[in-house]
C-alpha cells in the first residue's frame, strides 16, 4: 500500500512539472510571436529630402511567400503612406539583400545592394538609399536648384618600380573644402577609382564659415581597403552641392558665385625618411708622394679640398677619412692606399642637410 502510495505522489509531481514547462514554452512562444519586427526602407537625395515612387527588390521574401519580394512605395504591403518610406511588419528574423530596381525620374538610383540583419534585438530596422541628381533628365525638377559639382584628382600610395607614369615615390592628397556662406549646406561626396567601381555616396553637413577636410585615409576607408596598404590608387573625388542647400532659412536669397571652396594639396616624395641635418668635414691637404703613379702628377704637394659627411662623437684619423676618398676616387687598392703619403692642412666643420627630394602643388576647383 505504502509503495503504491509512493508511486502515485512521484508520477503526480512528474505530471505537474510537465504541464508547468509546457505552459512556459507556450508563453515564451507567444511571446516571441507577439515582437513585432518592422524593416524601414527610405528612399532620401543628396540633400536629405525623401523621394517617392520608390521600388525594391528583397531577397528573400520576408513574408517567406517565394523566393523573392518587389516591393513598391505605398502598394498594399507597405504599412507606412509617408512618401519615400517603405514598411514592412511582422516580418521573419533573416539576413535580407535589398537592391533598389527604380527611383524618381529626377535622379539617378543607388545601385549597390545594401544587407541588413533581422533579428528580435532589434525590433525597428532601417535602411536608406541615397540617390544622386541626373543631370540628363529632361524633365524640369520641381525646384529647379543649381548644382555644384567639384572632381578632385587623387593620387595615394607609393611607386617603387618603374611602371610608371609617375616617377617612383610616395603620394598623398589633401582635399580641404571650405563654407563660405553663413548658412549650413550639405554636401556629398564619392569615389570613382581608375579601372574600378564607383562608391556610395557619404552626405557631409558643413557648419557656415567652417571647412572639412578628406584625405587618402578616409578615400581608403570608404573603399574598405587596408590603411596599411601602400599600392598606389588613383581616381577622383566627386563633390556636389546645390543652390538651394544654402538659401536662408526663408529660401528667398540665391546665390550666383559658388557657394564652397575647394583645394587639393598634393605632396611627393621620393625618400623614406624625411630630410636631416649632417655634419659634413672639409679638409685642406696635399699629396706628398705617389708610389702608384694613379694620381695625377699635377695634383701633388698643392692645396687641395675634399668634404666628407661625418658621424657625431666618431673618431678617425683625418688621413684616413681623406685616403678613403682618394681610394674610390683613383680606385686604390688597400696596399696601394698605404703607399700614399699626404699632409693635412686644415680641417673645418659644418652643417648641411640632405637632398630634399620633395614636391608639393596645390590646385583651386571651379565648378562644373
Amino acid at each position: 500500500m505504502k509503495i503504491s502510495l509512493i508511486i502515485i505522489v512521484v508520477f503526480l509531481i512528474s505530471f505537474f512539472l510537465y504541464l508547468e514547462n509546457e505552459i512556459f514554452e507556450l508563453s515564451y512562444a507567444s511571446t516571441n510571436n507577439n515582437i513585432t519586427r518592422l524593416l524601414n526602407i527610405e528612399m532620401i537625395s543628396i540633400n536629405g529630402s525623401l523621394l517617392p515612387n520608390g521600388k525594391f527588390l528583397i531577397i528573400p521574401d520576408p513574408f517567406q511567400k517565394s523566393t523573392m519580394l518587389e516591393i513598391s512605395d505605398n502598394d498594399l504591403m507597405d504599412s507606412n503612406k509617408t512618401i519615400g518610406v517603405i514598411s514592412l511588419s511582422n516580418i521573419s528574423n533573416n539576413n535580407y539583400t535589398i537592391t533598389q530596381k527604380t527611383t524618381n525620374n529626377n535622379y539617378l538610383p543607388n545601385t549597390i545592394s545594401k544587407l541588413i540583419e533581422i533579428n528580435n534585438d532589434d525590433q525597428i530596422s532601417t535602411i536608406k538609399f541615397v540617390n544622386n541628381f541626373n543631370l540628363t533628365s529632361k524633365k524640369p525638377l520641381i525646384s529647379k536648384p543649381n548644382f555644384f559639382t567639384y572632381n578632385a584628382k587623387f593620387v595615394c600610395g607609393s611607386i617603387r618600380g618603374d611602371e610608371g607614369p609617375l616617377r617612383p615615390g610616395h603620394y598623398d592628397t589633401d582635399i580641404s573644402i571650405y563654407n563660405k556662406q553663413k548658412y549650413p549646406i550639405n554636401l556629398s561626396w564619392n569615389i570613382v577609382f581608375n579601372n574600378g567601381n564607383l562608391t556610395n555616396s557619404i552626405i557631409k553637413n558643413v557648419d557656415p564659415n567652417h571647412s572639412i577636410g578628406l584625405t587618402c585615409k578616409d578615400i581608403k576607408n570608404l573603399a574598405n581597403l587596408d590603411p596599411q596598404d601602400t599600392d598606389l590608387i588613383e581616381g577622383f573625388v566627386i563633390l556636389q552641392t546645390e543652390e538651394i542647400n544654402i538659401a536662408s532659412s526663408s529660401r528667398n536669397e540665391r546665390f550666383t558665385n559658388e557657394p564652397i571652396s575647394v583645394q587639393v594639396f598634393y605632396t611627393a616624395n621620393a625618400l623614406d625618411s624625411l630630410p636631416q641635418e649632417t655634419l659634413v668635414e672639409k679638409f685642406v691637404f696635399q699629396i706628398t708622394n705617389d708610389s702608384t703613379g694613379k694620381i695625377p702628377k699635377s695634383l701633388l704637394n698643392k692645396n687641395l679640398e675634399v668634404s666628407s659627411r661625418t658621424d657625431l662623437n666618431s673618431i678617425a684619423p683625418q688621413d684616413f677619412k681623406v685616403k678613403k676618398i682618394l681610394s674610390s676616387t683613383y680606385n686604390l687598392t688597400n696596399n696601394e692606399i698605404e703607399n700614399i703619403e699626404l699632409v693635412i692642412k686644415e680641417t673645418d666643420l659644418g652643417v648641411g642637410n640632405m637632398i630634399d627630394d620633395h614636391a608639393i602643388s596645390l590646385l583651386r576647383l571651379s565648378p562644373e
